[in-house]
């Protein structure tokens, strides 16, 4: 008996849907994982083979240094196990920190203020600080107590007579580089 179609096989459509989509993407995550982890496999096991090829000389000669002693130690390794310190030099060494500056008399008798900084680091404060004096600017900086969280410190220029004294203030200021700046009003 002929298929219908005259003697032709007609190609299948091959569909995954549903389950059999989901093995297939299975399998396919399986075949990917073991691709990578025979890969790592085999980089580890070339890992002597490399080193002791990059030991060579131009002209063959292998040094011999064994395979292990070749392979550079990583930080971890330096500083842990027993009677191994991190090197003194390079610990961090805690600066003591000086106070925040007291506030300056602005050179004008406002309470418009350009805020150019807002922050719990003291040193940033004081950096900032010394960064405007610097520029010439009339600085005011202010430690406010936060609960038991420490202070917050305020670094502001200025103390115009008005806010668009204070804007204009802002954006001389973001012509020397302080881009996060804002207006605010202090006190009366």
């Amino acid at each position: 008996m002929a298929p219908e179609g005259g003697g032709r096989d007609e190609p299948r459509e091959l569909r995954l849907e549903g389950l059999t989509l989901f093995v297939a993407g299975g399998v396919l995550l399986a075949l990917l994982y073991g691709a990578f982890t025979l890969g790592r496999t085999v980089e580890r096991w070339n890992a002597p083979t490399r080193a002791a090829s990059a030991s060579a000389d131009p002209l063959g000669n292998v040094e011999s240094e064994p395979a292990e002693a070749a392979e550079k130690p990583t930080f971890f390794d330096t500083t842990t196990g027993p009677g191994k310190e991190a090197e003194p030099k390079r610990e961090a060494q805690l600066q003591p920190t000086a106070p925040v500056p007291a506030p300056v008399a602005s050179a004008t008798p406002g309470s418009w203020y350009v805020q150019v900084f807002v922050g719990r680091d003291q040193q940033a404060a004081q950096e900032v600080v010394r960064t405007l004096r610097g520029l010439g600017y009339p600085v005011r900086a202010d430690a406010v107590a936060e609960g038991r969280s420490g202070s917050l410190y305020k670094v502001r220029v200025g103390g115009y007579a008005t806010k668009d004294l204070a804007d204009a203030g802002a954006e001389k200021l973001h012509r020397d580089g302080q881009n996060s700046t804002w207006v605010v009003k202090v006190g009366g």
